[in-house]
């Protein structure tokens, strides 16, 4: 094979990965919109609590998974206890990224409101981008900063419909907000070398798991005060079984295919995914303002892509 040939081929693995890896976090980020559609629909009917929702959504989720781990390679199953150098990077992980975004996302919804700590936490591409600039002097091309503008203005947009009252910033609560915007940033490059070694699956599984054990503490899943029934069984099992388990098996996967800055970028679907459901499900009309910021929010995802693969 002549060396034209191997650079075509390499050339063209690359754009399937990096494409791969781009739908892995779009859908990631639908699944995400889908379980907070269902978050919704369970608050407003049952009146759960979303602490009690996010510790059991984080323990199913780690049982479901590590369950799946088990039995594809139960060999290896505690292969990522068996040495004490993952242990810092794994409770980083676990305890700085995946427990803390949950956490310090609802202590700013506390605090303001649902629009405030999903705009603050959407600030993730930014710190991904000072973080590579700063630890792997990797500076970000221009086209890639001005889509991820693009694609924050759009997250904007499409919560606020464009009114800066509808944001309610204390503080504590542009603290904790961005504080959950820098977890995002921990679950999504600390792992890396843990998911290269043991596979996304087995991590993803662990780190569900120990969350899970981490959020019970603060709300235990015995602490039910709502009617279960059939219908809220329903809710509780799609927000932990597609909005978790597969969303963050997905979200983890795409990390080891493509760079960080794209994946927070294209999982902005989320809002996305929310607005399309709450049109049949809430009688949601979208202003032409809101239609912008989706188009903003989609466009920015391909052509951030497509940077990704010149």
């Amino acid at each position: 094979m002549n060396p034209l040939d191997v650079w075509y081929n390499i050339k063209m693995n690359v754009k399937k990965q990096i494409f791969k890896g781009t739908l892995y976090a779009v859908v990631a980020g639908c699944m995400w919109g889908i379980s907070g559609i269902f978050g919704q629909l369970f608050f407003r009917d049952y009146h759960g609590s979303p602490l009690w929702i996010t510790s059991t959504r984080l323990t199913i989720a780690g049982i479901i998974l590590l369950a799946m781990s088990f039995s594809r390679d139960h060999k290896r199953f505690f292969d990522v206890w068996k040495s004490k150098k993952n242990m810092p990077t794994l409770f980083l992980y676990v305890f700085g990224g995946v427990f803390s975004v949950q956490y310090f996302y609802y202590v700013a919804i506390q605090l303001s409101n649902s629009a405030t700590a999903t705009i603050l936490q959407y600030t993730a591409p930014v710190f991904i981008m000072l973080y590579l600039l700063i630890f792997q002097r990797q500076v970000p091309k221009p086209k890639s900063v001005l889509f991820v503008i693009l694609a924050m203005i759009g997250v904007f947009l499409l919560i606020t419909d464009g009114n800066i009252k509808h944001l309610s910033i204390s503080p504590l609560a542009l603290v904790t907000g961005l504080l959950a915007g820098v977890a995002v940033v921990i679950y999504s490059i600390i792992p890396r070398p843990l998911l290269d070694k043991y596979g996304a699956l087995n991590m993803t599984g662990w780190g569900m798991m120990l969350a899970g054990i981490a959020c019970n503490i603060f709300y235990p899943v015995w602490r039910i005060d709502f009617r279960i029934e059939p219908l809220s069984i329903f809710y509780v099992l799609t927000i932990s079984i597609v909005g978790t388990a597969l969303a963050f098996l997905l979200l983890l996967r795409a990390f080891q295919l493509i760079s960080p800055l794209v994946v927070s970028v294209a999982t902005a679907t989320e809002p996305l995914t929310s607005v399309f459901l709450s049109i049949p499900l809430f009688g949601l009309k979208l202003t032409p303002l809101e239609l912008l910021g989706i188009v903003m929010v989609i466009v920015s995802v391909i052509l951030l892509s497509k940077s990704e693969q010149a």
